[in-house]
């Protein structure tokens, strides 16, 4: 059996690329609605993407997909020597730049190009003809395919999204995001709060019981009741009507307990309050999320 579960990990993993250099959130998007482009300059290898990923200057987003504005207006992209500073992305740290929009009013543009064409864009310092070690200041071209959607909400869905069932094109070293709407939420005792935790242990071996956990959310006993403070970490931050987020990547949060440095398979999450009186506390699922370690 375990065998058969390493073949077909190794099966999917010759399916999917390298970890992602440019992602939205949320997936699905609502076209009409607010939505994030994040970009991780530590993956765009070509031209001076290595320097970009750790420069203090200025960062521009530069876009021509599904439609680039005419010179003169607002959100044109400026000059390739002056980027306009309407387009600056903004820093989370470790090189991971992103910018805020609502598509159809960036672009200009209806949901339906917006799906036909995708998103093309990249990232360059003010000047991109500044010198950045031997090539100009930009990352690649970076392309972000758009799927209009198929499935109605979700109550609990990861971003990177699921390539096959419940397996993941991304490895523990990268970002891993989990999305939970209370709106779909059948325990009335979770609707309405805002301490809502995203408990996450990690699967180092094929077998039951085979993980690593701060709180094993699936058994929570009597002294692990206090979420709140046994994983302050796992604080799911609240992005408005109903909606949370929990980012985090997983090699990074558990390598305070991987001791042995075990290679993480897959990660379990549970949704839970921030203190736990009664099994409606918590949400009934507990999703498991393969990733893809071939690229790792």
């Amino acid at each position: 059996m375990k065998k058969q579960i390493l073949i077909t990990i190794m099966i999917l993993g010759s399916y999917f690329a390298n970890a992602q250099k440019a992602w939205i959130e949320p997936d699905p998007i609502n076209p009409n609605d607010s939505i994030t482009i994040w970009v991780d300059l530590t993956k765009c290898a070509d031209f001076g993407g290595p320097v970009l990923a750790t420069t203090t200057d200025d960062l521009y987003m530069w876009t021509w997909r599904p439609n680039e504005h005419p010179t003169g207006h607002p959100l044109n992209n400026g000059s390739w020597g002056e980027s306009n500073e309407a387009l600056k992305v903004q820093k989370s740290g470790n090189g991971v730049v992103y910018f805020k929009m609502i598509p159809t009013e960036f672009y200009e543009v209806n949901a339906a190009k917006l799906y036909a064409d995708g998103i093309s864009l990249l990232i360059k310092k003010k000047n991109g003809s500044d010198d950045c070690g031997g090539s100009e200041c930009k990352t690649e071209d970076l392309e972000i395919k758009i799927d209009a959607p198929t499935t109605g909400p979700r109550k609990l869905y990861p971003f990177p999204k699921e390539k096959e069932k419940d397996t993941l094109s991304i490895t523990p070293s990268d970002v891993l995001s989990i999305f939970y709407d209370t709106k779909l939420e059948d325990n009335d005792t979770l609707i309405g709060k805002d301490d809502i935790y995203c408990v996450v242990k990690a699967r180092v071996g094929l077998g039951t019981n085979e993980f690593i956990y701060f709180v094993d959310g699936d058994n929570i006993k009597a002294a692990d009741r206090d979420i709140a403070s046994a994983v302050p970490q796992m604080r799911m931050k609240n992005i408005g009507n109903g909606k949370f987020r929990f980012s985090f990547i997983p090699k990074n949060l558990f390598e305070s307990i991987n001791t042995g440095n075990q290679r993480i398979l897959s990660v379990q999450y549970k949704i839970t309050s921030g203190y736990i009186r009664k099994q409606y506390d918590w949400v009934a699922e507990s999703p498991e999320y393969w990733f893809n370690t071939i690229c790792e």
